[in-house]
């Protein structure tokens, strides 16, 4: 599965890391994405700095605009970031951890732009993840 980091990048061709997402985000229009991503995917697009307009938003999102292509993020996740956010000091980043905790849940692999969600993922959730990333 991809996250929000590769699907955007892989998208928008004058992205920097736009080479290094597109193998992974044409991998993913033939599988997958979790819905969240697909969310988090259109409000980034339509806000700074790519402003797209939705019928161009709609357009890059085609792929997965079947209700099969979407993988939904159980309950269980959110009850379990109820519960856990405070304690690992969740912000913005609450998003990343449901991704995580979705592609757990459906026993799926992650693949990210994101050193966060990267540590995030594998720490609290164990999840096998790849950062698409040189190290630092």
């Amino acid at each position: 599965m991809i996250d929000t980091s590769v699907m955007v990048a892989g998208l928008v061709t004058n992205h920097q890391f736009h080479a290094l997402a597109r193998p992974h985000v044409a991998a993913a229009a033939r599988g997958q994405v979790p819905g969240i991503v697909l969310a988090e995917t259109w409000a980034a697009l339509r806000r700074a700095p790519w402003n797209l307009d939705a019928r161009t938003v709609e357009a890059a999102l085609a792929p997965w605009s079947d209700e099969h292509r979407i993988v939904v993020t159980p309950t269980s996740a959110y009850v379990e970031v109820l519960h856990t956010g405070r304690s690992v000091n969740l912000g913005g980043n609450v998003h990343d951890l449901l991704i995580a905790l979705t592609c757990r849940a459906h026993g799926l692999p992650l693949t990210t732009l994101d050193r966060r969600q990267s540590t995030l993922a594998a720490q609290l959730t164990g999840l096998d993840t790849t950062l698409l990333l040189p190290a630092e």
